[in-house]
């Protein structure tokens, strides 16, 4: 399970404390589980995967909420910020799923199979969301030459 878990989140002592989180979530929700339904390895991955995805969803939350303006080099600043709060936007304005599997591979620098496991999806669906949304952003991002 650790193993897993470091795999998609890359991360030693926050695959840790996701494992132990998913194991006092099965030992509260025992009840729940029914053997006939499901084998408990995969009723425990399955926790483990939804608290790694929960994870990763408050990380993007506070980078999203964290983008500092003020950091950006004086160049030409007006137009950079500008940028970077349209892109901001748009990325927020993205379908949920076409923003996690653009975050989670462009931004986290995960692979597409990770992303597709994290997604239960396939690989190919990945790419196409990572596409659309690569698309969405190139089309709302358009930005008229500048002019010398």
């Amino acid at each position: 399970l650790h193993a897993n878990v470091f795999r998609l989140c890359q991360n030693t002592s926050e695959s840790e404390e996701i494992v132990q989180e998913a194991f006092m979530r099965v030992w509260s929700r025992a009840k729940t589980w029914v053997p006939r339904r499901v084998k408990f390895t995969t009723w425990l991955f399955q926790i483990a995967r939804n608290l790694c995805i929960d994870r990763f969803r408050k990380q993007t939350a506070k980078l999203d909420s964290s983008i500092d303006l003020d950091l950006i080099p004086d160049a030409s600043t007006n137009r950079d910020k500008e940028l970077v709060l349209a892109l901001h936007q748009v990325v927020q304005e993205l379908p949920e799923r076409q923003r996690t599997a653009l975050v989670l591979s462009q931004i986290e620098g995960w692979t597409q199979s990770e992303v597709a496991e994290v997604m239960k999806s396939t690989v190919e669906a990945v790419e196409s969301l990572i596409a659309r949304a690569r698309r969405t952003l190139r089309t709302k991002l358009q930005v008229s030459p500048t002019k010398n």
